[in-house]
């Protein structure tokens, strides 16, 4: 949503929110395979193959989510905090790496329809699946931390600034720890196992929680207000309007 008063690209604060909980919507839509005709957890379910219908839309859409984060990172460094903490500061950067890793990981080959999913990467590589990137298990698993880290980070500059809203980002990071260590463990796990042997990759509870506590971070960065705070001007691209 820029913004064109004057004939030129104008972006503020609003664009930022709104490309956070765009971005949080987006990676709730794995939800949407309980109207397949596929059980939830199946080995072949919509979500465990990347070639289906739903599957590319999925694999689409987190594509355009990823570039909406790094669009609401860039925009919240840019217009932001008027003097932002270093943990804001850092919040912001940590969710731009998780929006970069999220990208690459999704454009890179491979049977994993969610690009977080460190486990469904590891174990297709441990398993040789033809034309799989050995470069998503580290980007999945840079995507998982920086996010971690993300939060952790906009959760402890919110309880400095003295706002209430971080007892909310505290319980959304926790819960997103906790997730994120078990997607880790199962992918060591595989790791170590050289993969289960399954035909398929299905996402697990884990792997869904992980994905929950993601949007629900993304929710969060569009919605609380105080590090939103504008600064006085707009950022102008340089883009002239037809």
């Amino acid at each position: 949503m820029s913004h064109s008063n004057t004939g030129h690209l104008h972006w503020d604060h609003r664009d930022g929110r709104v490309a956070a909980v765009v971005a949080a919507v987006v990676y709730s839509m794995w939800a949407l395979e309980v109207v397949f005709p596929v059980g939830l957890g199946s080995d072949t379910g919509a979500l465990a193959d990347p070639a289906s219908t739903f599957g590319r839309m999925l694999e689409s859409a987190h594509r355009t989510a990823a570039i909406l984060v790094v669009l609401a990172a860039g925009l919240g460094l840019a217009l932001g905090a008027e003097r932002p903490r270093r943990l804001l500061t850092i919040s912001w950067w940590s969710m731009i790496v998780f929006g970069v890793a999220s990208l690459a990981s999704s454009l890179s080959p491979g049977r994993c329809v969610v690009s977080t999913d460190a486990a469904c990467a590891v174990e297709s590589v441990m398993e040789g699946v033809d034309g799989v990137s050995v470069v998503q298990p580290p980007l999945a698993v840079v995507a998982t931390l920086a996010a971690l880290v993300a939060s952790a980070a906009l959760t402890r500059d919110r309880h400095l600034a003295g706002e209430r809203s971080w007892l909310v980002l505290a319980l959304i990071t926790a819960a997103q720890a906790v997730s994120a260590v078990v997607v880790l463990v199962l992918a060591a796990g595989l790791y170590l196992s050289a993969g289960d042997g399954s035909p398929g990759v299905a996402l697990g509870l884990a792997e869904r929680l992980h994905l929950v506590t993601v949007a629900l971070w993304l929710l969060a960065v569009g919605l609380v207000p105080g590090h939103w705070k504008r600064r006085r001007g707009r950022l102008r691209a340089p883009e002239r309007l037809s």
